[in-house]
């Protein structure tokens, strides 16, 4: 999946410090250190998600659509997955079934990885962006200012 969840993340995060003010696909980038292409695609899929929404014109840019105590980390995981098999695809050819191990390889890493994708779901969804906020604040300068700064 590459980075796609941890920018997203950080696009919300900057989202929900603007105090309900739309943030440019340039201001997010530079805050997170890509290219405001990259940022604005990423804004897309979170729109379709439905976690944030857009403002056209001038002073527009990217909100957040809900209150940040009613976004998991779950939630911004599902917005980045690209239309590919799960997490932990297992194979996309058939095991040979005239081989003992192949005929039983699929379904036990599918078992064993299922376990695995699911406890990481659990543990996504467990997290909401007011706690990644609230560790953001924790680990800021308190003498930290500017335009950038997580008030």
């Amino acid at each position: 999946m590459n980075t796609r969840f941890a920018v997203a993340t950080h696009i919300l995060a900057y989202l929900a410090h603007a105090d309900g003010q739309p943030v440019s696909s340039e201001v997010i980038a530079g805050s997170v250190g890509t290219h405001p292409v990259v940022v604005r695609r990423l804004i897309g899929a979170l729109r379709a998600a439905g976690l944030v929404r857009t403002q056209l014109g001038a002073g527009g840019g990217a909100l957040l659509a809900r209150p940040v105590a009613d976004v998991s980390l779950l939630d911004v995981f599902e917005a980045m997955q690209e239309p590919e098999p799960d997490l932990f695809s297992v194979n996309n050819t058939k095991p040979n079934e005239r081989c003992n191990l192949g005929r039983v390889m699929q379904q036990t890493l599918e078992d064993l990885f299922g376990s695995a994708e699911q406890a990481m779901r659990n543990a996504l969804a467990a997290v909401s962006l007011q706690q990644v906020i609230g560790q953001l604040r924790e680990r800021l300068p308190k003498d930290c200012g500017g335009s950038d700064a997580v008030r």
